[in-house]
């Protein structure tokens, strides 16, 4: 095995050639690059055809086509699997729309030896994603969870922590820090040695969709390893997620940014599921989740479009209760 050589693994779906297209031209021209897995999860025929095209003048290029949306669990768990196949030291997970730096690869190879001299088998890198600052800022205010939202919380929500929002400013955080930890992660800019995958197991393929990078991503740190994010190392998100669209400022309404069914319900009921591991005081807890749901009942009566949205959160909920005493 050739040291250093890197296997990139990104995910697509429905008509998304535009910026999956800017995604890989970008990526294969890193040095290092020495394949690329893109896994198609139910993506447009015209998308299916203009990526087999690529692929056929591109020999680091594989496709791989799952032929209906599986969701990111099992796309990424996919697209791991067919990279393991090749001969690749490191594994780099990229969104579609992720458009990587000149030197986001060499950085991350730069402070993988700086950083990880002891060579620890649980560790991980992150590129950092300017839209997702809250990453940025667990690590200026050495706290690896605070994009977790406070202790007791429920979706993000803790009453006395709004509460002091509303009337106290938060202190401004020095930008000192160009790397530090982070318990958590998304699959956009996650590097690891191969290895690591026996050690934490694939992604869950029953989350379908949200969170399930954070369940992945927290078996690191669970188990003892590092997630270290380095700001050197940047990605570009091409196209915002609905849920860090502008929200309401009491409750994080991030609901009305989208009309997914899908989007909505997973979102809900996955993270619910993973906070479950963070609850020290289930009294707090389930006041912030009565308190949340009630504001949110309000807020979503506010426009009754929406309020269909009320019910499949509700949904959700008790879907998420399910999902834990399986």
């Amino acid at each position: 095995m050739v040291q250093n050589n890197v296997g990139v693994v990104t995910l697509t779906y429905g008509d998304r050639f535009d910026y999956v297209s800017k995604n890989i031209k970008a990526t294969l021209d890193l040095e290092h690059v020495k394949k690329m897995v893109v896994v198609m999860n139910g993506v447009s025929e015209t998308t299916l055809s203009k990526l087999n095209n690529l692929s056929i003048n591109e020999p680091k290029l594989i496709i791989h086509d799952l032929e209906h949306n599986a969701g990111s669990a099992k796309g990424f768990k996919e697209g791991i699997e067919k990279i393991l196949e090749e001969d690749i030291e490191f594994i780099w997970l990229i969104d579609d729309d992720n458009l990587p730096q000149r030197d986001a690869l060499c950085q991350l190879l730069k402070h993988w030896k700086l950083l990880n001299k002891e060579n620890k088998p649980l560790y991980s890198l992150l590129s950092y994603r300017p839209d997702r600052n809250v990453y940025k800022e667990a690590i200026q205010r050495n706290n690896p969870y605070f994009m977790l939202g406070p202790d007791n919380s429920f979706l993000g929500f803790h009453l006395i922590k709004k509460i002091k929002h509303l009337f106290f400013k938060d202190e401004k955080v020095q930008e000192i820090k160009r790397t530090g930890k982070v318990a958590v992660a998304p699959y956009g800019g996650m590097f690891f040695k191969r290895e690591l995958i026996k050690l934490i197991g694939l992604p869950n393929e029953s989350f379908f969709l949200y969170a399930d990078d954070h369940d992945f991503s927290y078996r690191i740190t669970k188990n003892g390893g590092e997630i270290v994010l380095v700001l050197d190392s940047v990605l570009t998100d091409l196209e915002k997620s609905f849920h860090l669209k502008k929200q309401n400022r009491v409750l994080k309404t991030r609901f009305f940014s989208t009309n997914s069914k899908d989007a909505i319900f997973y979102s809900v009921r996955n993270n619910i599921y993973f906070e479950c591991n963070f609850v020290e005081s289930p009294i707090i807890y389930n006041l912030n989740k009565t308190i949340y749901i009630i504001l949110l009942f309000f807020v979503m009566i506010s426009k009754p479009k929406d309020f269909w949205k009320f019910r499949l959160i509700l949904k959700a909920i008790y879907a998420s209760k399910q999902m834990t005493n399986d």
